[in-house]
């Protein structure tokens, strides 16, 4: 029994506190000190968020065109290689070879209708 008294009248109490709470709000609320100090905290706290929003988008974006110049590095890298062996006969004929499908007068060129490599005008012996 003396355990229902005290739930029951720690109910009642918990209702007074929010009662209290209510006042103290409202009346913090009707001062227009505490009105304005709460209306320039939020927009200050929105200017804040959208500041943390923008740094979040250009960390993102940083990254991204980090990467991108990583690619382009490696890239220019390659090409610069090509470049240097583009004069050389080796390469010349490489390329006539793949991009052409020319062959030399003394090799025959084998086509393979099901053949899937890029390549198919591979050499073959005589």
């Amino acid at each position: 029994m003396a355990g229902a008294a005290q739930e029951a009248g720690s109910r009642a109490g918990s209702k007074k506190n929010k009662k209290n709470k209510k006042r103290r709000l409202s009346a913090m609320l009707s001062k227009p000190k505490n009105r304005r100090n709460l209306i320039i905290s939020a927009v200050v706290l929105l200017l804040l968020a959208a500041s943390v929003r923008n740094i979040i988008k250009l960390e993102l974006e940083n990254r991204r065109l980090t990467l991108k110049n990583r690619e382009l590095k490696e890239t220019k890298k390659e090409l610069q290689i090509e470049l240097k062996n583009v004069n050389s006969k080796e390469y010349i004929e490489e390329q006539a070879r793949k991009q052409l499908r020319l062959v030399n007068p003394d090799e025959i060129l084998f086509v393979f209708p099901n053949d899937k490599d890029k390549s198919n005008g591979e050499s073959g012996g005589k």
